[in-house]
């Protein structure tokens, strides 16, 4: 975040907000070599809406679907995909929804780990 230094508030310097980025790892043979990146710190809001729509067994698939496209579209940064066909999968809501639903499924899990633990900015599933 960019920004000019305002006026202190109750004498403190005012403290700039650092957004962290996640590299997702997958201890899953069957994915090694796959290099996902993602913003980790998103606003609560967008973490909470996606919460909402993915959360729980009964999750209705229109809510999933929502959720598959807001992560592709807000946290998604890019990722070394390729469809089997050798045609590279777009890092977005697109993309994200084009992918089987095991691995669409194993990346949000893996994000939702990583979003919600403290320290470092890389994350296994």
């Amino acid at each position: 975040m960019v920004g000019t230094i305002k006026a202190s508030v109750n004498g403190a310097k005012p403290f700039t907000l650092q957004r962290r980025r996640a590299v997702l790892v997958f201890d899953d043979p069957q994915y090694e070599g796959l290099h996902i990146e993602a913003r980790l710190d998103v606003d609560l809001r967008t973490f909470l809406d996606l919460q909402l729509l993915a959360g729980g067994v009964d999750a209705k698939a229109e809510d999933l679907k929502q959720a598959f496209i807001m992560f592709g579209d807000k946290i998604l940064e890019s990722w070394n995909l390729v469809d089997e066909d050798g045609t590279e999968l777009s890092a977005d809501a697109s993309g994200f929804l084009s992918l089987p639903p095991t691995l669409g499924t194993l990346i949000l899990g893996a994000w939702t780990n990583a979003a919600t633990s403290v320290g470092e900015a890389s994350a296994s599933e």
